[in-house]
């Protein structure tokens, strides 16, 4: 009997093996289908290996099997076609050994019912993580293979077979009771394992899928050489890199290579890689020059490299990535002869031309100041030759002995000199040599320069660059937002969905209120992703015509509750303000983030102003403030408070998403960023005038509108039409529980829903079946047919078919072309049942979106 265990034991971890294959292999993970197959192939073999394998047990001669496990575990993992398979074969099995017709249908019926089972557990209590069973499928398993091991023999009469006593019977039915509980939980185990295995060696060639698009994107070569060996392995990259194009990746002589490389970084490559050979696990760079094969072309070149021990050889190897340098060596090349040229030009400018005597630590007396003297310093030349200190009046006497001793040493070693400082309205440098005269003092021969625009030019750069970070970061928060708002917006669609049609099948007014607060909560959620995605300037805005002067005094009515009553509050609207057209639940998120900015500078005690005014901004203004802005007609809300102000150092970041200045727990840093994204996506900008100490103003701008016409009804106002009887229509959205809700939103309105998991079913549905009023599609889908695809693939069957069209992601939902219409709707999940009714209204109705 242990052979037997052993053995079965062996083909438990064969199956294994072949299941971490499934479990891990790209080709069987896209295909479900196929994957359970061969889990269905895996197990159900297994279960014919230790049917071959099994003891005889009894004098009924019942082999003491441990298939349950796999049986099981095919059903629950393999599904309805992997569980089919591996009840097929392991009753096949059990018809070719010949054991007495009760034993076989006994048998039969039992890994049937097993089979059935895993199916069974598979939908009702299903793994958030496939292929990991979790141990609360265990438990039910091991009461359904009681049952069935028991009930099946018991029926048939298969214990009055044997002449054995009640307590044999039972010592028997134990054993096997005992082997398949075993083997269950064995299984278990051993396919767990091999989730984990598979798991971690996926992430692994994730990780070095990533590795080399890393690579591929940052355009550096890779090359490995081992230890003794005279060739290289290069890559693509590599050869295109040195000139070798005329060869596919792999082996490359060292001769070669050494061949193209400057003559005069021979000898230091030679010393540089002998010195380095032994010292291992420890990254190391040079910068070489190089003669490109194919051109001859003089390239830059700078190694990174590492020597380590190859893992599963232990032979020594050096590991290379290589970067061309070469158009970064020009620029640089560039630069210093563009210093050049400038320097020689500074020595000809009509600044001011210096000579004078200085000791170790103070001016003696200046020889000789040109006559520029006083637009740079404020004073003659004959009143710093009569007060020598005068020239050096405004500097403290630290720099003053800073100046003296770089003086020093220059007159020392050489040095030439280069001083910049502040005078007046400009910055000068001085530029000069020191010469000593052996008498403890040096003369100091120079020409100091105005290089005021030198260093606005600097400034502005810095600027500049400082502003292309900002918007690379705003990028990749926008990115990462977008992909949240999208499925988080989705999974707000389900519970929004549910929880609306749970209050229509309930009357409790205790349950209503707690659906109702659900309700809010997704509201909130989703006010959450656009929040998110506003500040990131991604937000689907839904602008209308306003009177900022009635959103402040709207606004007046909340304020009083969110502001202390320390705080006075002023207005200062101005009458004839020009109309904006603005999303209203923007800008009030906006004013509030203000609003409390302010309250929070003030400490609560203060006065808060708001002001509003037409203003006409010119080119002049714009070139002035470095804004992105189209002259013309604005209106201005001005916010101030009397607060503590904003320091210069923290002015400049007060736009960044997630700084801030508040303790922990106080702040999340993204209120302004949500602010600025908000005004620059309606087309505005934001100025912020501040003095610490004294308080700060806030002035939003906001393009003026050309009319100030308004819809007299809106569209949440209107009430959804009824749906008429026989309306059908062909839902395309891959989210099965978005799907589902959908689904039973609209039929229980009235109308006929078909679903579809994606356009290109949906689309298959529509040619079977052309008679659909109106199409409900996701933008974004699997398959090769995208809701957009879809539109455009069905207005050639059925131009007239009206369309709606919802996405998670608002800048999905603002797509134009691609089979969009302006009369199209586009609705942003999460969707209010009401909402969506009267839109599906409107469409069938063939109302554009928004007409009144």
């Amino acid at each position: 009997m242990i052979p037997n265990a052993v053995q079965s034991l062996a083909d438990l971890v064969l199956a294994g093996v072949l299941c971490y294959v499934i479990f891990s292999h790209a080709a069987t993970r896209r295909r479900p289908q196929l994957q359970q197959s061969l889990i269905g192939l895996a197990l159900g073999g297994l279960v014919i290996l230790l049917g071959v394998e099994a003891h005889l047990h009894g004098d009924l001669q019942i082999p003491l099997e441990a298939d349950p496990g796999p049986l099981l575990f095919a059903g629950y993992l393999g599904g309805p076609i992997g569980g089919a398979i591996a009840a097929a074969m392991s009753s096949l099995f059990q018809i070719t050994l010949h054991s007495p017709l009760p034993v076989v249908l006994a048998e039969v019926f039992t890994n049937i019912a097993l089979v059935a089972l895993g199916i069974l557990l598979r939908f009702v209590m299903p793994t958030p993580n496939w292929p990991r069973i979790p141990a609360r499928v265990i438990w039910p398993m091991l009461a359904g293979f009681i049952v069935f091991q028991f009930v099946p023999p018991y029926m048939i009469g298969l214990f009055t077979l044997s002449n054995q006593s009640a307590d044999t019977i039972m010592f028997d039915n134990s054993v096997v009771f005992a082997v398949g509980i075993a083997s269950i939980l064995l299984t278990w185990q051993v396919l767990n394992m091999t989730h984990h295995l598979a798991q971690r060696s996926t992430a692994f060639a994730q990780m070095a899928d990533r590795l080399k698009l890393a690579l591929h994107a940052s355009g550096m070569g890779y090359a490995e050489r081992a230890a003794g060996q005279s060739s290289v392995q290069l890559d693509a990259r590599m050869l295109e890199i040195n000139g070798l194009t005329d060869r596919e990746p792999g082996e490359v002589p060292l001769e070669e290579l050494w061949a193209l490389t400057h003559p005069d970084d021979v000898a230091p490559l030679d010393q540089t890689m002998a010195q380095a050979a032994h010292i291992h696990d420890t990254p190391m760079h040079f910068d070489i020059r190089i003669y490109r094969k194919s051109d001859g072309d003089l390239r830059y070149l700078r190694v990174h490299w590492i020597n380590s021990e190859d893992p599963e050889t232990g032979a020594s190897r050096t590991i290379s990535t290589i970067q061309d340098l070469t158009d970064l060596r020009r620029a640089e090349a560039d630069r210093e002869e563009a210093l050049e040229r400038l320097r020689i030009a500074s020595e000809g400018f009509p600044g001011v031309i210096y000579q004078g005597l200085w000791a170790e630590d103070r001016v003696v007396r200046h020889l000789y100041i040109s006559s520029k003297c006083e637009k740079y310093w404020g004073i003659t030349a004959q009143q710093a030759y009569d007060n020598p200190d005068l020239l050096g009046g405004r500097r403290h006497a630290k720099e003053i002995k800073a100046a003296a001793r770089m003086m020093l040493e220059s007159a020392q070693g050489g040095v030439p000199i280069h001083i910049r400082t502040k005078e007046l309205d400009g910055w000068i440098d001085f530029y000069g040599n020191a010469t000593d005269l052996g008498d403890g003092t040096f003369r100091v021969d120079g020409v100091a320069v105005d290089v005021t625009a030198e260093v606005a030019a600097q400034d502005e750069a810095k600027h500049q660059a400082d502003l292309a970070q900002r918007a690379q970061r705003m990028e990749s928060i926008g990115r990462l937002t977008g992909g949240i708002a999208h499925d988080f917006n989705n999974l707000l669609a389900v519970i929004m969905g549910n929880l609306e049609l749970l209050k229509d099948d309930l009357s409790d007014s205790d349950q209503l209120r707690m659906i109702e607060a659900g309700l809010a909560a997704t509201r909130r959620g989703a006010d959450l992703t656009r929040s998110m995605l506003a500040f990131a300037r991604r937000a689907r805005l839904a602008p209308e015509p306003l009177d900022l002067n009635e959103i402040i005094r709207q606004s007046q009515i909340w304020m009083s509750r969110t502001l202390p009553a320390t705080v006075e509050i002023e207005t200062s609207l101005l009458a004839g303000l020009w109309q904006v057209r603005l999303d209203q639940t923007s800008l009030e998120s906006a004013i509030l983030n203000l609003l409390l900015n302010a309250r929070d500078a003030m400490d609560g005690h203060g006065k808060l102003t708001l002001e509003t005014a037409n203003v006409r901004i010119d080119e002049a203004y714009i070139d002035s403030r470095d804004q992105e802005l189209t002259p013309g007609r604005y209106a201005m809300l001005a916010i101030s408070d009397t607060g503590t102000g904003i320091a210069p150092e923290t002015l400049k970041h007060i736009f960044d998403p997630f700084y801030t200045t508040k303790a922990p727990g106080q702040g999340s840093g993204i209120g302004l960023s949500m602010v600025e994204g908000f005004v620059k996506q309606s087309g505005g900008t934001v100025q912020v005038y501040t003095e610490p100490g004294q308080g700060t103003t806030f002035k939003l701008y906001f393009p003026a509108q050309c009319t100030s016409a308004v819809s007299a009804v809106a569209d949440s106002d209107r009430p959804a039409a009824q749906a008429t009887t026989g309306q059908r229509i062909l839902l395309a959205e891959d989210e099965a529980a978005v799907r589902n809700v959908l689904c039973a939103t609209l039929s229980a309105a009235g109308y006929h829903v078909t679903p579809a998991a994606s356009g290109d079913q949906a689309l298959a549905i529509f040619e079977n079946t052309p008679d659909f009023d109106l199409l409900i599609t996701d933008i974004v889908m699997p398959g090769s047919l995208q809701g957009t695809g879809l539109a455009r693939a069905l207005r050639l069957l059925a131009p007239e078919l009206p369309m709606i069209f919802m996405s998670g992601y608002a800048s999905e939902a603002t797509v134009h072309g691609n089979g969009l219409r302006p009369e199209d709707t586009r609705l942003m999940k999460p969707v209010p049942k009401d909402d969506l009714l009267k839109a599906v209204a409107r469409a069938l109705a063939g109302t554009r979106p928004g007409a009144s």
